[in-house]
């Protein structure tokens, strides 16, 4: 089921954007939904990186923060997994479950995952699946995933985005990529319902 940003209310955080800080030329965007309004959340079960299956609806009732990137990423999603990382002190109390879900099932396997959380040091659930279990979560996310070439090799464009679930529904979204005590700021307010 498609997130129906209709019903949505924008928080006002100011004018903060990504470049400010990273390079990256795209407006934050954080969205927050008014309690009663939120729309449903997708359930899915997807692999994890210790070849554990993993089904959202069994954590429904734990706040969980996801996102989306891919572990051959040469540029935004090691800048996303930095943000994660450095705000994740002050988003822990707050989030009990952040799940990375591969936007590349060709080549994120069980093993790749494994290796890439294990070696960077990343303390959170990596989780992939077949390209048709993925790309039924990314649809209805409304993630934008686009495979391209940059300078020649295999290239996957897609959005920044960290969405915020619990019990069932999607409390709120933040589009693009923030600093980390800045997206630390605006999960707290949508975890909170400080909308």
């Amino acid at each position: 089921m498609a997130i129906p940003l209709i019903v949505a209310l924008v928080m006002q955080f100011g004018n903060t954007t990504a470049e400010e800080h990273s390079g990256i030329f795209e407006r934050i965007v954080p969205v927050c939904y008014p309690p009663g309004r939120e729309p449903p959340a997708y359930d899915f079960r997807l692999v994890n990186q210790y070849g554990r299956w993993v089904q959202l609806s069994d954590l429904w009732n734990e706040t969980v923060l996801m996102t989306f990137t891919y572990t051959y990423c040469p540029d935004v999603c090691p800048m996303m997994h930095y943000v994660l990382n450095k705000s994740l002190p002050q988003i822990k109390p707050h989030i009990k479950w952040i799940l990375d879900i591969s936007l590349d099932p060709e080549r994120d396997t069980v093993e790749r995952i494994f290796h890439y959380s294990r070696g960077n040091g990343y303390n959170w659930t990596f989780l992939t699946g077949s390209a048709s279990e993925l790309e039924a979560v990314w649809q209805s996310y409304r993630v934008t995933r686009y495979v391209t070439t940059l300078n020649g090799k295999f290239y996957i464009a897609h959005d920044m985005v960290w969405i915020v679930v619990r019990d069932g529904v999607i409390l709120g979204v933040v589009r693009g990529l923030p600093a980390p005590e800045t997206l630390a700021h605006y999960i707290t307010k949508i975890v909170e319902r400080r909308c």
